[in-house]
C-alpha cells in the first residue's frame, strides 16, 4: 500500500496529541474509554487510567472520525537519556497503538510519524497487540511509512464466556488437583486493600523478579499503579493467596477491552510446595466472568517464555495467541518530509 493511500484514508479523520489525556475534553475523554473498552487490540499498558499521566515525556495521541475514537497510542519519551545523547531520543509505545481496524491503524500511525518528526524524534517503537490474522494488512501499513520488524510475541488467552463447570472441565487434571488441593487445606484468596497489603504485593513481587534475573517495575511506579487499581476496582485487582497467615502468592490483573490481562504476580518464599498461584488464577478467571469479560489473558507465553511458566498456564486450557511483529521506525533529527498534514493537529 502506497504513503498516499494512507494520505487519503485519514482525510476525515481528526488528530489530536497531548501531554496527558487530562488536557482532552470530557467528552473526548469518554469516546476514549468507550473506544478502549471495547477495541480487540487493547493492553493495560494503553490505558491512560493505569499508565498515563506518569510524569514528563508522556505523548498521547487520539484519532477520531466521525464522532468517535479510532486510534490511540500512549507512548513515552525517553526523556533522561536524550538529554544525554540526543541522537537517541526515541518514542515506545508499549503493548500499542490500538486501533479499531488496519485502516484506523494506518491513519493513527501516519499521525504518529509526523508527530515524531515534529518533536525532532530520531526512533518510533511500537509493539500493536493485532493477532497474525490481521498481520498482513498491519505489515503493509507499517512497511509504507519505512518501519521494520522485531521479532513477534504471544500470550495465552482463555475463554471465559462458558458457564464455570465447562471452563474447569477443560482444565487439565492436575491444575483441577491443585485447585482442590489448595480449598482442602485452606488456602484463601483475598483482595489487597491497604497500604501493609499492596507493599507484600509488591515485595513478593520483586524478591521473585531477583530470583528470576529480570528487572521489577520500580516502587514509586508501583506505588502509583496500586493507588489507581485502589479507585478502580471494577477494572483491577491486586489479590493475594494466603495460608496460616503468610502470604503464598499474589497477582495483579487489569482490564483492557473484553478481556482482564494477568500483569504480574510472583510465589512468596513460604510457599514451598504449597498451591500458591492456582487458586489465585482461578478467582482471577471467575472475576473475569463477574465483571462481564469474555477471555482470560495468562500473558507471556511460547517459545521464549519460561518452560516451567508456560507448563502452569497450560494447565488453565487456553488457547495459544500470536501476536504481529513489533515495528522500528528510524529517523533523523534533520529528516524534514513533508507530510499530509490533518485537519487539526494540537497539543
Amino acid at each position: 500500500m502506497k504513503e498516499s493511500a494512507f494520505k487519503n484514508s485519514c482525510r476525515q479523520s481528526t488528530y489530536v496529541a497531548a501531554d496527558s489525556v487530562l488536557s482532552l475534553t470530557e467528552a473526548s475523554r469518554q469516546r476514549l474509554r468507550t473506544f478502549l473498552d471495547t477495541a480487540d487490540s487493547a493492553s493495560p499498558f494503553q490505558d491512560p487510567q493505569f499508565f498515563g499521566g506518569r510524569g514528563k515525556g508522556e505523548v498521547d495521541l487520539v484519532v477520531e472520525r466521525g464522532g468517535r475514537t479510532i486510534f490511540f497510542a500512549l507512548g513515552y519519551e525517553n526523556f533522561a537519556l536524550s538529554r544525554l545523547v540526543p541522537t537517541l531520543k526515541a518514542l515506545h509505545v508499549q503493548r500499542g497503538p490500538v486501533a479499531e481496524d488496519a485502516e484506523s491503524f494506518a491513519s493513527g500511525l501516519l499521525a504518529l510519524k509526523e508527530l515524531a518528526q515534529e518533536r525532532r524524534l530520531c526512533k518510533i517503537r511500537i509493539n500493536p497487540q493485532f493477532t497474525e490474522d490481521k498481520a498482513e494488512q498491519i505489515k503493509q501499513a507499517c512497511m509504507a511509512l519505512g518501519f521494520r520488524p522485531r521479532p513477534s510475541t504471544a500470550t495465552l488467552r482463555l475463554n471465559v464466556a462458558r458457564d464455570m463447570d465447562h471452563i474447569v472441565a477443560r482444565f487439565r487434571k492436575a491444575t483441577r488437583y491443585e485447585i482442590r488441593r489448595a480449598e482442602r487445606l485452606g488456602i484463601t484468596v483475598r483482595r489487597a486493600e491497604s497500604d501493609a497489603d499492596f507493599s507484600s504485593v509488591h515485595q513478593v513481587y520483586r524478591q521473585r523478579a531477583s530470583h528470576k534475573g529480570w528487572s521489577p517495575m520500580p516502587a514509586a511506579d508501583f506505588a502509583a499503579l496500586s493507588e489507581r487499581i485502589r479507585a478502580a476496582p471494577e477494572r483491577s485487582a491486586a489479590l493475594l493467596s494466603e495460608y496460616k497467615n503468610e502470604i503464598l502468592g499474589v497477582v495483579v490483573l487489569l482490564r483492557a477491552g473484553a478481556r482482564v490481562h494477568y500483569l504480574l504476580g510472583g510465589i512468596g518464599g513460604n510457599a514451598g510446595n504449597l498451591p500458591a498461584m492456582y487458586p489465585l488464577f482461578y478467582r482471577g478467571i471467575e472475576w473475569a466472568k463477574e465483571i462481564g469479560c469474555t477471555e482470560f489473558d495468562f500473558g507471556g507465553y511460547g517459545p521464549r517464555g519460561v518452560a516451567s511458566v508456560n507448563r502452569f498456564k497450560d494447565g488453565f486450557g487456553g488457547e495459544m495467541r500470536t501476536f504481529m511483529p513489533g515495528y522500528t521506525l528510524t529517523l533523523t533529527p534533520l529528516e524534514v518530509v513533508r507530510l499530509f498534514r490533518p485537519q487539526h493537529f494540537s497539543r
